[in-house]
């Protein structure tokens, strides 16, 4: 199953890997095979298994929302300037990003929050009730 190549730039930028060099290595490739790219999605942060069962699911959904400003299909990804918010000032459209469940360390930002979330994202997993206990 071959996934769009602007899909896996776009994961590389949420992930907060190194899109730009990413882009370089992908510029031409319409498709990336999972089975077949594997050292090629290595190198660029992206795990080809998880990319191929599913783990990377919630990212590629938010690639579909409004408002999302990653690299476009079929154009010259050298000459784009994609936007990943990477959670600092954008936080609405990539809550659920934010360790989600999956354990996706990389992404920062959120970090004590993770282990809350259990898929919930969005919210952070802040929990309102815990707050009044702390009194």
């Amino acid at each position: 199953m071959g996934f769009d190549a602007s899909q896996v730039l776009n994961l590389v930028g949420q992930l907060g890997g190194d899109h730009q060099q990413a882009a370089q290595q992908l510029q031409g490739m319409d498709q990336v095979d999972p089975q077949q790219h594997a050292g090629l999605l290595n190198q660029v942060g992206v795990d080809p298994q998880q990319l191929q069962n599913g783990g990377y699911q919630q990212h590629l959904d938010a690639q579909q929302q409004p408002g999302f400003n990653g690299y476009q299909q079929g154009q010259d990804y050298a000459q784009q300037q994609p936007s990943f918010g990477g959670g600092e000032s954008r936080q609405g459209g990539y809550g659920q990003q934010q360790g989600g469940g999956q354990g996706y360390e990389q992404q920062g930002g959120q970090g004590g929050y993770d282990q809350q979330q259990g898929g919930q994202g969005g919210q952070g997993g802040y929990d309102p009730q815990q707050q009044g206990e702390q009194r």
